[in-house]
């Protein structure tokens, strides 16, 4: 009794190699080429409107301990009160998590009327709480020194909106 070996069978089985004509190595490479493109696009531009082949700068690069830490969040100031209170970026308040909203700040920076779209969802995601009248969106810039947290926030205005219903 002869014994066949593996190399054998994979040679009976094994189906003729086909080697990739011209047509499909160019448009292999230009696939590639397309998306490095668009990869390094989004990083020069520091988006994350092409994710994920663009950047998620808040995790590619170690923050400076001797730097700042910048946050953006949401007040508005409810009838008969004289002091915004915050209300949550995020998709249970707004339906809007902070990210997306970090990622198109230059937008409501330069049209406020977006902040429209978030008083709508605040007000149909929480119809039992009185409704903001205006809202402002800040941006919180904390000081650090050695990793740590020095003196009081500064606190800039980067939109306003009063709300229409």
């Amino acid at each position: 009794m002869t014994r066949t070996t593996p190399d054998e069978i994979d040679q009976r089985t094994a189906a003729p190699v086909r080697r990739l004509g011209r047509v499909g190595v160019a448009w292999r490479v230009g696939a590639t080429a397309v998306v490095l493109a668009v990869l390094v696009a989004g990083q020069v531009n520091d988006t994350d409107d092409y994710f994920p082949l663009g950047s998620l700068s808040q995790y590619g690069a170690p923050k400076d301990l001797n730097g700042t830490v910048r946050s953006v969040y949401l007040e508005g100031l409810l009838p008969g009160e004289t002091e915004p209170v915050v209300i949550g970026l995020s998709h249970a308040s707004t339906g809007v998590a902070r990210g997306e909203i970090e990622g198109q700040l230059g937008r409501f920076v330069d049209d406020p009327a977006l902040l429209q779209s978030l008083a709508d969802a605040y007000a149909q995601l929480r119809p039992e709480r009185p409704q903001p009248e205006v809202l402002y969106l800040r941006r919180s810039v904390v000081q650090l020194q050695d990793g740590h947290a020095v003196g009081e926030p500064e606190i800039l205005t980067l939109a306003t909106w009063e709300v229409t219903r």
